[in-house]
């Protein structure tokens, strides 16, 4: 016995009550036994063990195992309701066709209070139940039953329909045997074409309909059959708008598309939302058969463009065979050269290495079928061989970043396209290739040399700078060779790309490379302030740390003013202090003016930092190093006469010593002369010089000084090499100063000196230079000016002199001795030229004078000679002589003194 229930009653008889509405039924209270008695002994059948018999229950029993006669006894004898619903919602049908049996689902099915339709739980019908249970080569005797009673419309609970779901899965189930043995049975696609109810317009939610999945799947004969139903609509389109057509164009079989261009409704015309016809899918799909059945159902269609502008030559240049674009290229009418949106042509898309769908039969491999397409498009008449699209492209450009190397050399050998015409971003078709990594494109088109490897595009970038990637070391080795400055434009460019820099470096580029200004790189990464690239540069190229440019400028010089960080930087690897001046190491640090700069120079290390003056008195008690001499020099934005002091300190119970000296001085300051303009003060008031020098050393005989610090305001930023040279750098600078304010004071007396011997006229200049009090005054105060100019340089060299013999010899060695003593002697030198601006302006006044009195004599000299010719006659006036003679010999005598006076004065000259 079985306790299993196979499918449970909702509306069931329950025990005795339910015995005795059926007996109430039947209008006989006797007939309760009999019915009990027949549902026993149908339970004992079924083998259900239960005293109470529901005859739903059971009839769900009888068609689980297949009874159908126990089915029928129950329905007929019992009244068993035929559309009962189990507790999944299932009907005795859906349980039918769950069991597989078709001679209970034809007996169910033959019932007319039958619900054939009736869904379950889960929304399926028992025709949707019977075709997802089918299975090739499976029993379709069950399908074909239900199909006939059916709504073969009815979507299933997925949005299915019968007739899609058949042409979709096609599936090769049988149903009834054909007349002959062996005949191959019916399909359930088949069955359902056969039904007069059946839509054959429905579509899924993708907008597919039956002709269109049948064309797309190539299906011939549902095709055939479905253009056989008049109410057939050959039109409807799925979601992207593609007809039956369309899908057809694309697939092999040309008989579909002939079948579809023979219904008299079939739109040739039609595009889908990306604007292309069916055509355009023949041509990509490389159908060359069914292109031409097409084209002559609608000619027109041949240069219709799709949304992008691309015509069906464009899509044969890029996706068609050979054959295909000949073909077309030969048709009358054809626009062998329209753009598309984007201004491409079809060449432009024939240079491509896309992927063929299809290629034609002959002794030619796909890259060589790709150069003969690139080779018809070239030599056909009325194409534009360097037409540019809308970012100025050409073909060749874009051939040299996607076609084959064969296409590339066929296009540079014709001689047909420019080879280096820029787009419109400025790149060449190197530029492209070099950052596509194109080895054997960047070598043949560097052999050419029309070729330039420098040109930049408008973003200042070469095709070296394109190439710069890893991985790219060999396209980078060759540009290299032939570049100019693209490192100088990588670190030029914003933000900063120490990455490029460095695989540039790193692949051999010569970071001393100088440009046209002779810069390097370095130079336009610290005026860049780009830290990253600067280090990169200086490991790479050091050679150029203190390169100096045409105009005399090393990076140190510009650091100074960029980036405090970067002066540092170049210091620490070696760069040269000499030339920079004290304020330009101070143009970053305006607001810390009490901030002190050190350099500082131990062993091969150089060193560089700022400091306050409150740390500076910390330095010199920090003990001193013990490896390597450490000179360091402290320069400092403000000064603190000539004035030399030296001290020496010994420090208790040690042998360590301490010479310190000072040289400061406020020169020019209270000897500014009284002559100088307001607008010149600004320029002599420099400054006050203040140096100091803390020499550490030891007092035992043999051991070197330990270390030497100089603090000093002096421009010239040399870290010196002990405290002779550390004085030198002091007088000159004084002499400097000395030698520019003697040169104010020369400016001075040739200004005072009114009369010039070019003058015109040295009456009127006489005239207005007639010595005042004021100008005797000021003569007066100038030469007590120019007595105590002397005075104090005299002072200088003094001072100076002694310094030398005190210093030099006792606690230098004698080194330097000689240089400082030269420096003295430049300085003494300055006293010479004071002395000889005096005798030179006596010697002015004498010779001005000396002028004024040969002017004199020469106009009075005529009078005198013809007067004392005639003056030996005293009594002239009395006896009334004759007095044009005398006027006569007066002007001769006038005009030969003048005469020989000119050329007296030529001939001098």
């Amino acid at each position: 016995m079985e306790n299993e229930d196979n499918g449970c009653s909702r509306s069931s008889l329950h025990g005795v009550d339910s015995q005795e509405g059926v007996a109430g039924q039947r209008g006989t209270i006797r007939e309760i036994d009999s019915i009990t008695k027949g549902l026993n002994k149908i339970a004992r059948q079924l083998c259900v063990a239960n005293k109470h018999h529901d005859p739903g229950r059971l009839l769900f029993s009888a068609v689980s195992q297949k009874k159908p006669s126990i089915v029928e006894r129950l329905i007929r004898e019992f009244d068993a309701n035929i559309n009962e619903r189990d507790d999944s919602g299932r009907t005795p049908l859906s349980r039918a066709v769950d069991a597989g049996h078709k001679a209970t689902v034809d007996y169910l099915l033959s019932n007319e209070n039958i619900e054939v339709d009736a869904t379950d739980n889960d929304g399926t019908t028992p025709l949707w139940q019977a075709l997802n249970k089918l299975r090739p080569n499976g029993d379709l005797g069950i399908s074909q039953s239900l199909i006939r009673k059916a709504d073969i419309n009815r979507q299933s609970n997925t949005g299915d329909y019968p007739l899609l779901w058949a042409i979709e899965k096609r599936p090769e189930l049988r149903t009834v045997p054909g007349p002959r043995f062996g005949e191959r049975q019916e399909s359930v696609l088949s069955l359902l074409l056969k039904e007069n109810a059946l839509d054959v317009n429905v579509s899924c939610s993708e907008g597919r309909s039956a002709l269109l999945l049948a064309a797309k799947s190539e299906d011939s004969g549902t095709v055939k059959k479905l253009l056989e139903k008049e109410e057939l609509k050959v039109n409807i389109c799925d979601k992207d708008s593609r007809l039956p057509l369309s899908w057809a164009a694309g697939n092999r079989l040309s008989s579909i598309v002939e079948n579809l261009l023979n219904h008299p409704e079939i739109d040739t015309y039609s595009r889908d939302i990306h604007g292309r016809t069916p055509l355009m899918w023949s041509i990509c799909s490389g159908q060359m058969e069914n292109m031409k059945l097409l084209l002559g159902k609608n000619y027109q269609a041949l240069n219709i463009p799709d949304t992008e502008g691309r015509t069906p030559l464009s899509w044969a240049a890029e996706r068609g065979n050979l054959t295909t674009v000949k073909f077309l290229l030969n048709l009358a009418g054809i626009d062998k050269d329209k753009k598309d949106n984007a201004g491409r042509t079809p060449l432009s898309w024939a240079v491509g290495n896309q992927s063929r769908s299809s290629e034609t039969r002959k002794a030619f491999t796909p890259p060589q079928e790709n150069e003969l397409i690139v080779e018809s498009l070239i030599e056909t008449d009325g194409i534009d061989n360097n037409s540019v699209d809308n970012n100025g492209r050409t073909p060749f450009s874009w051939a040299v970043t996607n076609a084959d190397f064969s296409i590339v050399q066929y296009l540079v050998r014709s001689g047909c396209v420019a080879i280096d015409q820029p787009d419109g971003t400025g790149r060449t078709p190197l530029s492209w290739c070099a950052e596509d990594g194109q080895l054997g494109v960047v070598e043949t088109l560097l052999s050419q040399d029309t070729v330039d490897a420098n040109l930049k595009d408008f973003s200042g970038r070469t095709p070296l700078y394109w190439a710069t990637r890893k991985g790219n070391v060999r396209v980078m080795d060759i540009l290299m060779q032939k570049d100019v400055d693209t490192l100088k434009m990588m670190v030029l460019e914003k933000p900063e790309q120490p990455d490029r820099v460095k695989l540039l470096l790193d692949a051999g580029y010569d970071a001393s490379k100088l440009d046209p200004d002779g810069r390097t790189a370095l130079h336009y990464a610290v005026s860049t302030k780009h830290i990253e690239s600067t280090m990169h540069l200086i490991s790479f190229g050091r050679s150029s740390i203190n390169w100096k440019d045409n105009a005399g400028v090393t990076p140190l010089s510009l650091a100074v003013t960029k980036s405090p960080v970067l002066a540092k930087i170049l210091v620490e690897h070696g760069a040269t202090t000499d030339g920079i001046q004290t304020s330009a190491w101070f143009h970053e640090n305006k607001d810390s003016v009490n901030d002190i700069i050190c350099l500082s120079k131990q062993g091969a290390t150089q060193g560089f930092q700022y400091m306050t003056k409150h740390s500076l008195a910390e330095e010199f008690t920090k003990p001193l190093p013990s490896e390597h001499l450490r000179r360091r020099l402290l320069k400092s934005q403000t000064d603190v006469k000539l004035h030399i002091d030296m001290r020496l300190d010994r420090f208790p119970n040690s042998d360590n010593q301490r010479l310190c000296f000072l040289l400061e001085t406020s020169f020019p300051g209270s000897f500014l002369p009284w002559y100088v303009k307001e607008e010149e003060v600004v320029l002599l008031m420099e400054p006050i010089m203040s140096c100091i020098a803390v020499h550490n050393s030891r007092s035992s005989l043999g051991l070197r000084p330990q270390s030497v610090d100089f603090l000093s305001t002096l421009d010239n930023s040399k870290v010196p090499e002990d405290g002779a040279e550390f004085f030198v750098q002091f007088l000159n600078v004084l002499d400097s100063r000395w030698s520019r304010l003697l040169s104010q004071a020369e400016k001075h007396i040739r200004k005072q000196i009114q009369f010039d011997e070019e003058a015109p006229d040295h009456a009127h200049q006489a005239s207005e230079v007639l010595p005042t009090k004021k100008f005797i005054d000021g003569l007066q105060n100038d030469v007590l000016k120019l007595y105590r100019l002397g005075d104090v340089v005299e002072d200088h060299v003094t001072e100076a002199r002694g310094f030398v013999e005190k210093y030099c010899l006792p606690h230098n060695e004698g080194k330097g001795k000689q240089l400082a003593l030269d420096a003295v002697t430049r300085l003494e030198s300055r006293e010479f030229t004071r002395v000889s601006m005096i005798e030179a302006r006596r010697s002015t006044a004498i010779a001005t004078s000396m002028r004024r009195l040969t002017w004199m004599t020469f106009i009075f000299l005529p009078l005198m000679f013809a007067s004392s010719l005639f003056g030996m006659n005293v009594n002239v006036l009395k006896d009334n002589p004759d007095w044009k003679w005398y006027i006569l010999v007066v002007g001769a005598t006038v005009i030969l003194t003048i005469c020989g006076w000119i050329g007296f004065e030529r001939v001098l000259v």
